[in-house]
């Protein structure tokens, strides 16, 4: 039997993760944040989100920062934390971001028809796709030393 008063020492570990893993962790959110560079500094915003095979949509409001991510290269990265386990994962897409809200091919039409809800008020009809050519992913575990 162990203490509850003792606490044991946690050994992390890293690991990487494949890309079909990484994909389907992406599947589990709906929220994740988009990188980019606005006016010449690093903007990280936070976006409602949804998974096309392995590319991102977003939507956003004309005006907004991330009206400048159209035809740039951003970041964006998806995570779940549990600090009471000391654990947790991290996927990072990086890809060019396209502005598709007026755009008139099929796949374009398809992918506005898509299930995207945002939380923010207002309207959002600016739709980007981002089409990576890098996806990453880490997951963190703490197991006691004990084990």
């Amino acid at each position: 039997m162990t203490n509850p008063d003792v606490k044991q020492h946690l050994i992390p570990s890293i690991e990487e993760l494949p890309r079909s893993e990484c994909l389907n962790l992406l599947a589990t959110a709906s929220i994740g944040r988009v990188g980019l560079l606005v006016d010449g500094r690093p903007e990280i915003l936070p976006v409602n989100y949804a998974l096309d095979g392995d590319t991102i949509l977003f939507r956003t409001a004309e005006g907004t920062a991330l009206n400048q991510a159209s035809m740039t290269v951003v970041a964006f990265e998806v995570d779940q934390i549990h600090p009471e386990t000391q654990s947790g994962w991290s996927v990072l897409l990086q890809g060019l971001a396209y502005d598709i809200g007026d755009t008139i091919d099929a796949t374009s039409e398809r992918l506005r028809q898509l299930s995207l809800n945002t939380w923010a008020p207002g309207g959002r009809q600016r739709w980007f796709q981002v089409r990576p050519d890098k996806i990453t992913g880490r997951r963190i575990r703490s197991l006691p030393d004990s084990l």
